[in-house]
């Protein structure tokens, strides 16, 4: 039986009909009410109840062109899943079953006995299988994204939370390399976790292209509040039926509104004439840091302005949008991307109006307020 958590069940049901006089029997014939033939009855092999699901109503046989309809009932439902539900004859082949508005199943009988399979698959919390482990320091809870501003964007490599699962044991037929494997993960509660807020990936040794550890991606700006269960199956290719099933619960909950705070848009020049033939001018960088921020603020922390994303006028200047926080104070820094930057030029204050800026401190006391500096 495959390694993985899944149970498919089918079972024989004799017909009760006892037609012959030897053991079980497919079909038989029915004389109907007041001796009226209806034909032949047709055995339905039904699978068994088991501890992943129980199937309900589904009669042991029917007769041709009779509309069996049946019930299934997941055990343990926010754990499990059910994979599918087939019908088969000898003659009519397979035929795959889906459930109705209403959650029931139902097909059309045929002129021969049909057998029912159901394949579903009970996902429990599982920390380690075969030759992988959840990393013991892995989070239970995550809490959905929200934009800290107008204009924030989401980024996955700081924003995501990680479920880094670890290669504990060499899997079979590797040899020490893993490098031939299949991997996924899926969400048993979509309407938390979405399975396209989810991305697998894996890290391998230095240079040998062996796979040390999977690591399961949830994208916080997609879920919404409430528990999903997230299972990960990583399949050894360089062996048959070689694979592991690790799950767990992830809470998620809803952040804090953001404080809204009064935003006023001001103009800063930066009159770079006393450095514009300096070497390193083209590298410079404006830095912007809000001294008042705190964390429950809608409100934006740092701006910063690279080289690359200003242009400098005819005149010399550069000119920068500042979203200030009413009341707030901001440092200014200038500095060069480099990797062995000089040191930064001075800022004098020049023209101004509705702006101050004092001991490293700047202030607007006016929506559409502006300040020049004088740089070097």
């Amino acid at each position: 039986m495959n390694r993985r958590a899944r149970f498919i069940w089918a079972a024989i049901a004799a017909s009760l009909c006892l037609c012959l006089s030897i053991g079980i029997v497919t079909a038989c014939t029915d004389g109907g009410e007041g001796g009226e033939s209806k034909g032949t009855r047709y055995s339905i092999q039904a699978p068994d109840a088991s501890e992943v699901f129980t199937v309900s109503d589904l009669p042991d046989g029917a007769y041709e062109g009779d509309t069996v309809t049946f019930g299934i009932t997941l055990t343990h439902p926010d754990e499990s899943t059910l994979e599918g539900v087939e019908l088969y004859g000898s003659q009519t082949g397979y035929e795959r079953l889906t459930a109705g508005t209403d959650g029931k199943y139902s097909f059309t009988m045929p002129a021969e006995p049909v057998r029912l399979t159901v394949d579903a698959a009970y996902y429990p919390d599982i920390e380690t299988d075969n030759f992988l482990s959840w990393d013991e320091e892995n989070p239970a809870s995550a809490e959905k994204w929200q934009a800290a501003f107008e204009g924030d964007a989401y980024y996955a490599s700081s924003d995501d939370v990680l479920l880094t699962a670890n290669v504990t044991d060499d899997p079979d037929n590797t040899g020490g390399w893993f490098n031939n494997h299949d991997e996924r993960a899926f969400s048993l509660n979509e309407d938390v976790i979405p399975n396209d807020a989810l991305q697998v990936t894996y890290d391998e040794q230095g240079d040998r292209n062996d796979a040390y550890r999977f690591i399961v991606h949830i994208d916080r700006s997609k879920i919404s509040a409430g528990t999903a269960k997230i299972v990960l199956i990583v399949e050894n290719e360089s062996s048959f039926d070689d694979e592991s099933i690790l799950a767990c619960t992830m809470t998620v909950t809803e952040p804090e509104p953001l404080k809204q705070v009064e935003i006023w848009t001001t103009t800063i020049v930066f009159d770079l004439t006393n450095i514009i033939n300096d070497e390193n001018t083209e590298n410079l960088y404006f830095a912007f840091t809000d001294l008042d921020w705190d964390e429950t603020m809608y409100a934006q922390q740092y701006q910063t302005i690279l080289d690359g994303d200003y242009e400098i006028a005819s005149d010399n200047t550069v000119t920068i949008t500042l979203n200030y926080a009413v009341g707030h104070s901001y440092s200014v820094e200038l500095a060069y991307r480099m990797s062995d930057p000089p040191s930064a030029p001075s800022i004098a204050v020049g023209e101004t109006e509705n702006a101050q800026y004092s001991n490293g401190e700047l202030t607007f006391t006016a929506n559409g307020g502006s300040i020049e500096f004088i740089v070097g």
